[in-house]
């Protein structure tokens, strides 16, 4: 049965791209901006004889009132993945966006077999999100940080697909990611249908106002030039420190990105001057690493690398990206979640003391990849805790 719903997927995606020039991009193409000719659908859906039993859900960005449906594909996949991966998974025709093997299938939009900006979720990975349609608690999320699969360190459940993170006709957001994750809004368009989005992006022709609502013909789509092996990440639009790629995860880390804080000073990089700053922090809840019920404290994110604390200047992180504003100094630039992280999976090894079993009695190489609570390389984008070194230059 799986080898005949995986092939008639397969036909449908060839199908799309008969039907659809160029290369699938998200925000456009087969993913929106259609013309009102349009003959796209007619790809993936049948209005009164779809054979798939996929539901299509939908959260009103305003009301946050929720509700679901037939999703109307023409195919017999039970699960919204398998359908996403005709196109973007291994051997896929339908988009140079391998996003199982994490690479760039094409040179048209990045460079050819490089690693895509998100990683990818493919077996060899060290860690990665959850994308088949199964549970999942995110580390840090819930009221408590502690009340969902796990005794502690996560939080509720929450159901994961490619669904969960991105609308597959389009958003205001980068990457289509979602205006509405885990009932939180993260995005989403005023009464006018102007865009009001949380990332954004500084690739040519990106609109740093965010994407309009159904633009016939993709008018404001026509000079994008997306590139998916080079990170070009914007800070938040409106410079809104709630806002972009951190606030966004925010919707399900709901622990990991807070303005709460304590008052201390901040020495000025190259100088000896200080300004009052603020160092992160929130309140108490148990992370699963032994130390129980205690107050957290958390890198800061959303901050220029100005802001540094220390007694020796940060160094230019050559090997991470950062949410920047073009023309500005390397220091303005602010650091976010994808600064250390890959979004989809990542590859790289944990050894000696980034991977310990016990946090509150660490002991080099005792862990199982990473350290608590997620015992992973947690989606970090270099080896052991290069991400830190990187900056620091300890």
């Amino acid at each position: 049965m799986r080898k005949i719903t995986i092939a008639l997927a397969i036909a449908v995606a060839a199908s799309v791209l008969l039907l659809t020039p160029g290369i699938a991009l998200a925000n456009f193409a087969i993913h929106g901006g259609y013309s009102m000719d349009t003959d796209a659908c007619a790809g993936c859906h049948r209005a009164h004889t779809a054979s798939s039993p996929i539901q299509w859900s939908y959260t009103d960005p305003d009301t946050l009132v929720t509700g679901s449906g037939s999703a109307l594909l023409i195919t017999t996949a039970d699960e919204t993945f398998e359908f996403c991966l005709t196109c973007h998974g291994d051997d896929a025709a339908g988009a140079a966006t391998n996003v199982i093997s994490g690479v760039y299938e094409s040179d048209e939009w990045g460079d050819i077999g490089q690693p895509l900006n998100g990683g990818g979720f493919g077996m060899n990975r060290t860690s990665n999100h959850t994308f088949n349609g199964a549970s999942w608690a995110a580390w840090g999320g819930g009221e408590t940080g502690r009340d969902g699969l796990f005794s502690t360190g996560a939080g509720p459940l929450i159901v994961m697909s490619c669904s969960s993170c991105h609308d597959v006709h389009g958003s205001s957001n980068y990457r289509i990611l979602k205006d509405v994750v885990n009932g939180i809004r993260v995005g989403g368009y005023e009464a006018d249908n102007t865009p009001t989005p949380y990332v954004i992006s500084n690739e040519q022709g990106y609109p740093s106002a965010g994407w309009k609502l159904h633009e016939q013909g993709a008018l404001d789509m026509v000079d994008y030039q997306p590139n998916y092996t080079t990170p070009s990440y914007a800070k938040a639009p409106g410079l809104d420190p709630d806002k972009g790629i951190s606030g966004w995860c925010r919707a399900c880390h709901t622990q990991y990105m807070t303005n709460a804080g304590t008052t201390t000073d901040v020495r000025i990089p190259g100088t000896t001057s200080y300004f009052t700053g603020t160092v992160n922090e929130e309140g108490t809840y148990d992370a699963n690493d032994g130390f129980g019920l205690v107050t957290r404290y958390r890198h800061p994110v959303n901050v220029e690398l100005s802001g540094f604390l220390g007694p020796r200047d940060l160094i230019d992180p050559e090997k991470l990206p950062t949410a920047y504003t073009p023309g500005e100094e390397w220091d303005q630039a602010w650091v976010d979640c994808l600064t250390c992280h890959v979004s989809h999976g990542s590859t790289a090894k944990m050894n000696g003391f980034a991977n310990v079993w016990d946090s509150t009695d660490p002991e080099a190489g005792s862990g199982v990849g990473g350290v608590d609570p997620a015992n992973s390389s947690a989606l970090l984008r270099l080896d052991d805790r290069g991400v830190c070194q990187e900056c620091h230059n300890k």
